[in-house]
């Protein structure tokens, strides 16, 4: 059996949805909530609740049958199950993004505003930290990431959003994984096609510096646009960056700064999203990939920051994208019908619907090749 294990987030339906059309009844969904209503997941039928603390959690149920474990985002919960994995099960790290470049060791991903916010709050934030690792220890019985990189080397398999970013986290932290190819695409598209655009600039998918919202603020503090800024999440200390976004904001653009700040239902981000035309993700390290997707597919106009793998990416595959350094002057200027052509062929090519099943049917590939090695072995 394959046992993927979730938090409560936006990818598990889809996820469920894609093994299910290739495999279905091969695969146990395991969701880690504290709460027994999930949030994002509304295939309930299908998934098994688990409490999020080492305590609580009965690894039988996590580890019969199981011959392939699936780790879609390495929470602490899941580096404590990682850690007591019984030798003949396979794992694949499928990496999310700040589960590894949160745990570097040089956080090279922010633009000089942002970096001297973070440097100014170096204290707050070390202290945090501390806290942060002692929360580990009692909960889940683990250390965080970057004080337990053995247990990496119990991942065979890793999957990256970019495939650029594989080589980069296995010198990270020096796995010996291989790399799978799959991603999770992007849910019914056709639910974001043909709709009007409005006039706003989406910018940002949340409250953490990676998004360098200050750095954005002062190359576009001209405009005169309506600014929508999502920052209903983000890292554990979260909530002082949130407040200093929206106080710059606020100072720079006074009423056109609009911060989201409570999570919405999907339905309504995309009516959200409906109301611009513009999309700044000024992001260093890879952020936001399926927000950056849904832009582009819906005919948005999306400006990048040229430093990030996503930029070189989405050029190499031959997006029309944009440096937001550059670029600034043509924020609001909707892409023509053809620009608007080209990018969204390019994402039903790489996220589509039939491109992530036959993505998938590889993953079931590799299952059955484990299957047929564990099933010899016990002959042996």
């Amino acid at each position: 059996m394959i046992v993927h294990l979730f938090e409560d987030q936006k990818f598990v339906d889809i996820t469920i949805e894609n093994f299910e059309s290739v495999s279905k009844g091969l695969n146990k969904y395991i969701v880690f909530s504290d709460n027994k209503e999930l949030r994002h997941v509304s295939r309930k039928e299908q998934t098994l609740i688990l409490p999020n603390s080492s305590y609580k959690l009965d690894l039988d149920l996590i580890y019969k049958d199981c011959q392939l474990l699936i780790i879609h985002f390495l929470s602490p919960i899941k580096l404590y199950v990682l850690k007591n994995k019984p030798p003949q099960i396979k794992v694949i790290w499928s990496v999310w993004g700040s589960d590894a470049y949160n745990h570097f060791v040089d956080q090279n991903f922010f633009e000089p505003l942002t970096n001297n916010i973070r440097r100014r709050s170096l204290f707050q934030h070390r202290q945090s930290f501390y806290l942060y690792t002692l929360y580990h220890l009692v909960r889940y019985r683990v250390k965080p990431l970057r004080k337990e990189l053995k247990l990496l080397q119990l991942v065979n398999y890793v999957i990256t959003v970019l495939p650029y970013e594989f080589n980069i986290i296995k010198k990270e932290f020096s796995l010996i994984a291989k790399y799978i190819d799959y991603n999770y695409g992007v849910n019914k598209f056709n639910s974001f096609s043909n709709v009007p655009l409005g006039n706003s600039i989406l910018i940002g998918n949340s409250a953490t510096s990676a998004n360098n919202h200050l750095d954005v603020f002062d190359i576009i503090k001209d405009t005169n646009k309506k600014l929508i800024v999502p920052l209903s999440y983000g890292a554990y200390d979260y909530k002082n960056y949130k407040e200093l976004v929206i106080s710059e904001g606020m100072r720079i653009f006074k009423n056109s700064f609009t911060p989201i700040e409570e999570f919405i239902p999907l339905q309504d981000y995309r009516e959200l999203m409906s109301s611009c035309n513009s999309v700044i993700m000024y992001h260093i390290r890879q952020q936001a990939l399926g927000n950056i997707f849904m832009s582009l597919f819906q005919g948005m106009r999306v400006f990048l920051n040229s430093k990030s793998l996503t930029y070189s990416y989405l050029k190499d595959e031959g997006m029309i994208i944009f440096d937001l350094k550059q670029d600034y002057k043509l924020i609001g200027i909707e892409l023509n019908e053809e620009q608007k052509r080209i990018n969204k062929e390019i994402v039903l090519n790489l996220r589509s619907r039939e491109v992530i099943k036959e993505k998938t049917k590889g993953i079931i590939e590799l299952y059955n090749c484990l299957d047929v090695e564990i099933s010899n072995n016990l002959r042996e």
